[in-house]
C-alpha cells in the first residue's frame, strides 16, 4: 500500500529546507523539480574532491572527508538554512557502470556507509532538537522480483538506516530501493512522483522498494523446518570443508559436528598467528590450559580424536593473497574442497558519534571484503554449499552496532546476488544469540545493559539446537533464514519503538549509593545557577557521586553512551532539552547548561523571546562568549543570544 497522503494544508505549509545528496542518473534532478513545486528550498550536494560552495544552492564535498560534512552543515547554519529533511541519493548509480566485487566495494562504502556515518556525526554536533527525517534512496540493492542485477556492496547502508534512529532519537531513517527507469521516460516520471509522495509523508517504515510501479515493504514469514529425508544432507563422508573463523566459538562447534558425523577433513582459518603443529606439545607444557591458544590446540586435538583431519592456517579472510594461498594449500593437501562456512567476524561496539573509520573498517572487513575475497579465490571451485553466518543485528539494528549491522546486511544481500548469478547452494543464516559461544557471548556491552543481556542470553540458542537447525537448513532450498530464539514480530515491534532500550534502562535506573568525588585533574567548582544545579543533581544520581563539579568530565567520572541517554531523559523531566549525543561534544555541566539554554533560546520564535529562565544567583556580571565555548553558534546567533540573557529587566 502507498504511504498515507498528507493533508492539503500540510502541502501548502511555509517554505522549508531540504538537503539533497544528488545522484548522477537524473533521478535526483527530477526530484528537485518536484520538491520546488512543493514550496521547498532545496540545497544540493554533489560528490567532489573537496568542500566548496558552487553557487547559492549547490555544494560539493569529498565523501571520504568527515570534516567536509561538518563544514557543509556549519555553512548552512550560518545561512540559517539547516535542513528539515535530508534525501540521500548517492547510492543510485548506473547499473552498467556499477563495479561489483572487490573492485567496487571501497567506492560503494565511501558514498554509502561512510557517507551516512559522517553525516550522522556532523548532525550530532549541530545541537539539533527538531525531528529530522533522512531518506536514503538506492537502486538494485534489494532482491524483490529476483530479476534485479544486485549490488550487495550497497547493502551496508542498512546499518546506519537501522541504528542512527536508535542513537539519535530526533532522527528517523528509511531506505527506498528502486530500479532506475530510462531518463525522460514516463516510467521515470511515475517513479519520481512515487518518491515525492514518500517524502511528503512521515517515516513509518524503514525498508521500502519500488518495482514496476508497485510499492513493496519487507516482511518475514514463519517457516517450519522439517527434518531432511537424508541423514546428512549435502555432506560427504570425509568431505573437505573450510571454516573461516574456524577457531572461534561457533566455528569450533560446527567443526566438531562435521568431525563426529562425517569424519571431515577440516581447514580452520583465523587472523591470529597459531603455533606450528610440531610446537603444540611444547606450547601446552609452557602455558596454562586457560591460555587462549592452549584452549584452541586442545580443541583441535579433540577434533582429530573424533576422526577429523585438521589443517590450521593463519590467514586474514579479507586478504586476497593470504586466502588464495590458503585455498592452494587446501587443494594441495586434500586434493579438493567441497564446502565453505564463512564464520569469521569481529564484534562491533561503540556509538556512532565516536566511531573512527579505522575502528569501523575492522568490523566491516571480515564480512564484506572477506566474502568478496572468498568469491574471488573460489571462482574456479565447484562447491556443494557456501554458508554465510549473519546475525539478527542486521534485521533489528542495535545500539552501538552500526558497523556490525551493516556488515551482516551485506551478507544478507550477497546471498541473493550469489543465488541469482549461479546455480549453487548459498545459504545465509541470521542467527540470534547463542548461549555459550559466539559474538553475543564475547561482545562487551555497557554495564547498564549487561545484567539484562545476560538474562536474555539464557533464552539463546544452545549449540546442539544450532546444529539441528543447520542440518535441517542444509536439507532445504532456502537462501536466507532468520533463526530467532524469541518471537521475531515482537522483537521487530520493540526495536521500531523507543520502548525496548528505554525499558531496559529504566530497570537499571536505580538510585546508586553515593561515594566521594574521585580525584580529578581539575578542581571542584560548585554550580552557579539553577540549570547547572539541575544537571549536577542528575549526574550525581546516575553516577552515584556525592558532588559533581561544573567542569568535571562526564566520561572521566564513569559515564558512557547509555548513561548519556538517561541523562537526556532525566533532563527532559526537568524541562531541559538536550540530546544524548551532545554529551560527547559537551561532557561538562557548564557546557551542557550552555547547550540547554542555547536550544531553549533558539526554539523560542527564532530567538526573538522576551524572557529566558536562567538563574543568575551566583553570577551577577554579564555573560560573555567565553562562558559558552562549545555552544556552536554563529556570531550573529551568539550576539542575539547574549543580548537576551544579559537583560536585567
Amino acid at each position: 500500500m502507498p504511504p498515507a497522503s498528507p493533508k492539503p494544508r500540510e502541502l501548502t505549509s511555509q517554505k522549508s529546507c531540504t538537503l539533497v545528496f544528488i545522484d548522477e542518473c537524473g533521478l535526483g534532478s527530477q526530484l528537485l523539480k518536484g520538491l520546488r513545486r512543493d514550496n521547498q528550498e532545496v540545497i544540493t550536494v554533489k560528490v567532489g574532491t573537496y568542500f566548496t560552495q558552487v553557487n547559492e544552492s549547490l555544494y560539493t564535498i569529498n565523501p571520504q572527508q568527515s570534516n567536509d560534512y561538518e563544514a557543509l552543515l556549519n555553512e548552512l547554519r550560518a545561512q540559517q538554512k539547516l535542513p528539515e529533511t535530508i534525501v540521500h541519493l548517492w547510492n543510485v548509480t548506473p547499473v552498467t557502470q556499477t563495479q561489483s566485487g572487490l573492485a567496487g566495494v571501497e567506492e560503494a562504502q565511501e558514498t554509502g556507509f561512510y557517507s551516512l556515518l559522517f553525516l550522522a556525526q556532523a548532525l550530532g554536533k549541530q545541537n539539533l532538537s527538531e525531528q529530522l527525517p533522512i531518506t536514503i534512496v538506492s537502486n538494485n540493492m534489494q532482491s524483490v522480483t529476483g530479476e534485479e542485477v544486485l549490488s550487495p556492496e550497497k547493502a551496508t547502508i542498512l546499518g546506519p538506516v537501522k541504528v542512527i534512529p536508535q542513537e539519535y532519537p530526533n532522527i528517523s531513517c528509511r531506505s527506498i530501493d528502486v530500479v532506475v527507469p530510462a531518463a525522460g521516460s514516463w516510467q521515470q516520471e511515475k517513479l519520481t512522483e512515487q518518491l515525492l509522495t514518500e517524502l511528503r509523508a512521515p517515516i513509518s517504515e524503514q525498508l521500502i522498494a519500488y518495482r514496476n510501479h508497485n510499492r513493496w515493504r519487507q516482511s518475514y514469514e514463519a517457516v517450519r523446518l522439517e527434518q531432511s529425508l537424508e541423514e546428512k544432507p549435502r555432506l560427504r563422508e570425509e568431505g573437505v570443508y573450510l571454516i573461516t573463523g574456524g577457531l572461534g566459538g561457533i566455528g569450533l562447534v560446527l567443526a566438531k559436528h562435521l568431525a563426529k558425523t562425517v569424519r571431515a577433513k577440516l581447514i580452520l582459518t583465523g587472523r591470529s598467528t597459531f603455533p606450528a603443529r610440531e610446537e603444540w606439545d611444547s606450547w601446552l607444557e609452557t602455558h596454562d590450559q586457560t591460555d587462549s591458544t592452549s584452549s584452541k590446540i586442545l580443541k583441535v586435538k579433540e577434533l582429530e580424536e573424533l576422526g577429523a583431519e585438521v589443517l590450521v592456517i593463519s590467514a586474514d579472510v579479507a586478504n586476497l593473497a593470504q586466502m588464495t594461498d590458503a585455498i592452494a594449500q587446501t587443494q594441495k593437501h586434500f586434493g579438493q574442497l567441497n564446502g565453505v562456512i564463512h564464520a569469521a567476524g569481529v564484534p562491533g561496539g561503540g556509538v556512532i558519534q565516536r566511531k573512527t573509520e579505522e575502528e569501523t573498517e575492522r568490523i566491516l572487513a571480515p564480512k564484506v571484503k572477506g566474502t568478496l575475497v572468498l568469491e574471488a579465490s573460489l571462482k574456479e571451485v565447484e562447491l556443494d554449499f557456501l554458508i554465510l553466518t549473519s546475525s539478527m543485528v542486521s534485521i533489528l539494528g542495535e545500539f552501538g552496532q552500526v558497523d556490525y549491522a551493516g556488515a551482516n546486511a551485506f551478507l544478507d544481500v550477497f546471498t541473493h546476488h550469489k543465488t541469482s548469478e549461479q546455480n549453487s547452494f548459498t545459504l545465509c543464516i541470521n542467527w540470534g544469540a547463542w548461549q555459550e559461544v559466539g559474538m553475543a557471548v564475547n561482545t562487551a556491552r555497557p554495564k547498564q545493559l549487561q545484567e539484562s543481556y545476560i538474562e536474555n542470553l539464557q533464552q539463546g540458542i544452545l549449540p546442539k539446537e544450532g546444529i539441528d537447525v543447520l542440518m535441517r537448513l542444509l536439507g532445504s532450498k532456502l537462501s536466507q533464514v532468520v533463526v530467532s530464539p524469541t518471537d521475531l514480530p515482537s522483537l521487530l515491534k520493540q526495536h521500531h519503538s523507543d520502548s525496548g532500550l528505554l525499558s531496559q534502562l529504566e530497570k537499571t535506573n536505580i538510585l546508586k549509593p553515593k561515594h566521594p568525588r574521585p580525584e580529578l585533574s581539575i578542581a571542584y567548582v560548585t554550580p552557579r545557577n539553577e540549570i547547572e544545579r539541575k544537571f549536577a543533581n542528575i549526574l550525581q544520581q546516575l553516577l552515584g557521586i556525592e558532588k559533581v563539579g561544573i567542569y568535571d568530565n562526564f566520561f572521566e567520572l564513569g559515564g558512557d553512551s547509555l548513561l548519556s541517554i538517561q541523562v537526556a531523559l532525566k533532563a527532559k523531566q526537568t524541562s531541559l532539552q538536550i540530546m544524548p549525543n551532545q554529551l560527547f561534544e559537551h561532557p561538562t555541566i557548564a557546557d551542557l547548561a550552555a547547550v540547554a539554554v542555547t536550544l531553549q533560546t533558539i526554539n523560542e520564535e527564532n530567538m526573538e523571546v522576551e524572557n529566558i529562565s536562567y538563574s543568575q544567583s551566583s553570577k551577577t556580571e554579564d555573560y560573555t562568549p567565553s562562558d559558552f565555548p562549545q555552544a556552536n553558534l554563529t556570531q550573529t546567533e551568539l550576539d542575539k543570544f547574549l543580548t537576551k540573557i544579559n537583560r536585567k529587566d
